[in-house]
């Protein structure tokens, strides 16, 4: 299901489905991607956005060593410059190795609009289907632009970059996302790792080290945005061993020690041997 809510379309992590039957479709980790981007694609054009228009991506990998995978896909569907992005492994339900969700910028003004698939896990709210499809009538959820033309987005979506360049490590190598995206007053960061300032390489060790090592980077990546850690206001950390929990909220306290904003901290698999990766959301 998508929800509009102001400027914003969110959508739900989705799994791939037969847009005609909502019926699940299993097959390879390629496979499920490109089938979910396109019924993705098809959701946000009915909620008044586009791929074009996503700030920010979270994708759910049944095994991290499909990540290459997924993103020779992912790459074909997102025109540069793509959203902020993180990636994870994940035990996901039903045999399902892909899980993605979005969070997107909308095109209109309309205050909030619900839409609803066959395929999702909800129908509750406004639904804009047509027949027995399972995918919203794009003719008549999306709104014309005025003499064919697309109006121009209320926010601007630009892309951070940050001061050092040594940071921008998803593009050095080549993955299909941003350091971070800004849309109006918000700032949507990629999971970030334990990237030396310094050399561009992965500090591995000690996770007190790598933690240290990603918030400083964070807050590098702020301020290069004109913002800073005292402006965030949710931040996402994941580890790749539940144990380091403890050791991690001891370095999170030094970068956040008075009202801390909104977290959710959990346990999963993590590319490269980084040992965590943290993303957050923060007002310009």
């Amino acid at each position: 299901m998508a929800v509009r809510g102001g400027a914003f379309v969110f959508v739900s992590g989705l799994t791939a489905f037969d847009p005609a039957t909502g019926a699940a479709i299993r097959g390879t980790t390629a496979s499920e991607t490109r089938q979910i981007l396109e019924n993705l694609k098809l959701i946000l054009e009915a909620s008044g956005s586009s791929l074009d228009r996503v700030v920010k991506v979270n994708v759910l990998l049944h095994s991290m060593l499909e990540a290459q995978n997924m993103n020779e896909i992912y790459a074909c569907y997102f025109p540069e410059p793509p959203p902020a992005r993180t990636v994870c492994g994940a035990r996901l339900p039903g045999g399902v190795k892909v899980m993605i969700e979005c969070t997107a910028l909308a095109s209109d003004d309309d205050p909030e609009q619900r839409v609803a698939l066959a395929g999702s896990d909800t129908h509750e709210g406004k639904e804009v289907t047509e027949g027995n499809h399972g995918l919203p009538s794009v003719r008549r959820a999306a709104r014309p632009e005025p003499s064919g033309e697309r109006r121009p987005d209320r926010l601007p979506r630009s892309v951070i970059e940050p001061s050092n360049p040594v940071l921008n490590a998803s593009r050095r190598a080549g993955l299909p996302h941003v350091p971070g995206i800004r849309v109006g007053d918000y700032i949507f960061l990629s999971g970030m790792g334990p990237t030396d300032p310094v050399t561009g390489e992965r500090r591995h060790g000690p996770i007190a080290h790598q933690v240290r090592t990603t918030l400083e980077n964070m807050k590098h990546m702020l301020e290069s945005a004109g913002s800073s850690l005292t402006r965030v206001v949710r931040v996402h950390v994941v580890l790749a061993n539940i144990a380091d929990m403890a050791e991690m909220d001891r370095v999170y306290r030094e970068f956040f020690p008075i009202d801390p904003p909104a977290r959710t901290a959990w346990s999963m698999q993590l590319r490269f041997g980084n040992g965590c990766e943290i993303e957050c959301v923060a007002v310009a």
